[in-house]
């Protein structure tokens, strides 16, 4: 149930042990920007002020379409969510970004004081997109929760896909999560970014499948949570073009094997060029 996980700082013992990690970073990393290798080091940042309101944080990568668009996990900050070589080796075949979603870091706007759902997230990245002139249809991708964000803005948007790639991105049960939820009195006051993660959950359980004929594909790590290669299964009904690949290692596979998660980019953009 990656898409509702808290971040690691704030995770407490035993049953949210099982939903660490999804900074998609460790900790002494996240805390500093990575330091993109040549000929990346005169990338394109700063921010963006949204229609909304908003003031976000981005970087951008490379030249050429279609855009990548990376979606960190749950309460994470996309700037530093990834490894800058990582970002970097994608960013050698088209133009990547990343951003930082309200609540994520300082550079960008504090969320709204109430409860935010999926329609606020892709609102948030439809202005990104916008404001930073990028052309659809994108390969939209994102780790973790991350991953569900990015699976809401095909829901939504699937004219505007071109590819769909999520990493360790989990399948979450309404029902369970609003079960621990009343265990643990968790609201969605409780996380940075405002998110409601059972209405997230139930409204995109409610979205008829599959949504589109655009290649999805579905990157399993094979040291995370038990059971996670098989729920994650669930988003292969999303395309007639679905396939999971399963990689060695833990929930935060853009850390632990990058090369690997690396390669899946770049055969997914090599099909669509062809």
């Amino acid at each position: 149930m990656s898409g509702w996980r808290p971040t690691g700082a704030v995770v407490a013992i035993g049953f949210m042990l099982a939903f660490a990690g999804c900074t998609g970073s460790p900790a002494d990393e996240a805390e500093s920007t990575p330091t993109l290798p040549p000929p990346y080091d005169s990338e394109r940042s700063g921010t963006v002020d949204l229609a909304t309101g908003e003031t976000i944080g981005y970087r951008c990568l490379g030249e050429g379409e279609p855009a990548v668009v990376l979606e960190a996990g749950t309460d994470a900050a996309g700037t530093s969510a990834f490894p800058g070589e990582f970002v970097a080796s994608i960013a050698e075949d088209t133009t990547v970004c990343v951003y930082d979603r309200p609540g994520t870091s300082a550079s960008s706007s504090d969320p709204p004081d109430r409860a935010r759902g999926y329609d606020d997230l892709i609102s948030v990245l439809d202005g990104v997109l916008a404001a930073l002139e990028l052309e659809p249809p994108y390969v939209v991708s994102g780790q973790s929760g991350g991953g569900n964000i990015a699976i809401s803005y095909a829901m939504r948007h699937p004219e505007r896909v071109a590819g769909l790639l999520t990493i360790d991105s989990y399948h979450d049960d309404p029902a369970e999560m609003a079960a621990w939820q009343a265990e643990e009195g968790f609201t969605w006051e409780d996380n940075p970014e405002h998110v409601d993660w059972v209405q997230a959950a139930a409204q995109q359980d409610a979205h008829p499948i599959p949504i589109g004929e655009f290649p999805v594909r579905i990157l399993s790590a094979t040291q995370a949570d038990p059971g996670g290669v098989e729920n994650q299964a669930y988003w292969l009904g999303l395309s007639s073009d679905a396939r999971q690949i399963v990689i060695e290692g833990p929930h935060d596979l853009q850390w632990a094997a990058p090369d690997a998660v690396a390669d899946e980019f770049r055969a997914l953009l090599d099909e669509l060029q062809q």
